[in-house]
C-alpha cells in the first residue's frame, strides 16, 4: 500500500474528507501507528548490529542516531567476545559506586536516549558490537512506500484508523472493532516472524495447517 493508498483509505473508512483529515492530520496518524506497531513487534529487517569502541576511564557510549530499542552489547576481550548483562541505573550505581575504578564491562545500562552506561568502567578501549531496532523512515509523500507499508498494510491501516476514530471521537462500536482488527492483524504478523526466525523447513518440515473435513453422512 502506498502513502496514497493509506490516505484514500483512511478517508474513506472514516467518511471524513480532506478539509478535517488535513496531509498534516493524517501525517500524525501515520507517525503514531508506525510508533505503535514498532513499539509492539520486532520486525527483523529492522535489526542492525553496529561496531565501535568503549573507551578507557570512560563509563558511557553514545548511542546510535536513530535507534529505537536496544536488543544486546557485546564486547570483544582477548579475542573472546563477551554478553553484558543488561541492568538498571541503580543497580549499576550499587554494583560499582566509584567511576574512576576501571574493569572489564560486565553489565549495560540505559543512561538517557542517546547514551549507554557499562560497569565496571572500562580499563582498555574494547571494541563493542551493539544489536538494536532503529527507526525507519516514515511513509510520507516524499517517502510513498516502506517496509511496513508493503508488507503489514492491514495493520498499518488498522492501527491509522485507530487514531483517526480517537481523533473525531466516533463510535465507540467502531474504535473497538478497529482495535480488534489491528491486533489480529498484528498478531499474524508475529506469527510470521516467528517463522521466519525460528523454523527451518530443512529440519522442521513444512508447515502444515490442518483442514477440517466434514463428516461422512449416514
Amino acid at each position: 500500500m502506498t502513502y496514497d493508498e493509506l490516505v484514500t483509505n483512511i478517508r474513506n473508512y472514516t467518511e471524513v474528507g480532506s478539509n478535517v483529515f488535513t496531509a498534516s492530520v493524517i501525517n500524525t496518524f501515520i507517525t503514531m501507528a508506525e510508533n505503535q506497531i514498532l513499539r509492539e513487534i520486532d520486525l527483523d529487517v529492522f535489526k542492525v548490529e553496529v561496531a565501535g569502541n568503549l573507551t578507557s576511564g570512560n563509563k558511557f557510549l553514545a548511542a546510535p542516531s536513530g535507534i529505537l530499542t536496544h536488543r544486546y552489547m557485546m564486547i570483544t576481550v582477548s579475542g573472546d567476545q563477551i554478553f553484558l548483562d543488561f541492568r538498571d541505573t541503580s543497580f549499576m550505581k550499587e554494583f560499582w559506586p566509584d567511576g574512576s575504578a576501571t574493569g572489564v564491562p560486565k553489565y549495560y545500562s540505559v543512561w538517557d536516549q542517546d547514551t549507554f552506561y557499562v560497569a565496571p568502567t572500562p580499563n582498555s578501549g574494547y571494541v563493542v558490537e551493539l544489536g538494536y531496532i532503529y527507526r525507519p523512515v516514515q511513509l510520507s509523500s516524499a517517502n510513498p512506500t516502506t517496509w511496513i507499508s508493503l508488507n503489514a498494510p492491514e495493520a498499518l491501516l488498522y492501527a491509522c484508523l485507530v487514531q483517526a476514530y480517537s481523533y473525531t471521537k466516533g463510535p465507540l462500536e467502531m474504535l473497538n472493532y478497529f482495535k480488534g482488527a489491528y491486533k489480529e492483524a498484528l498478531q499474524g504478523l508475529g506469527i510470521e516472524q516467528q517463522g521466519r526466525r525460528r523454523r527451518d523447513e530443512y529440519r522442521d518440515g513444512m508447515i502444515r495447517i490442518p483442514v477440517k473435513s466434514e463428516s461422512p453422512g449416514p
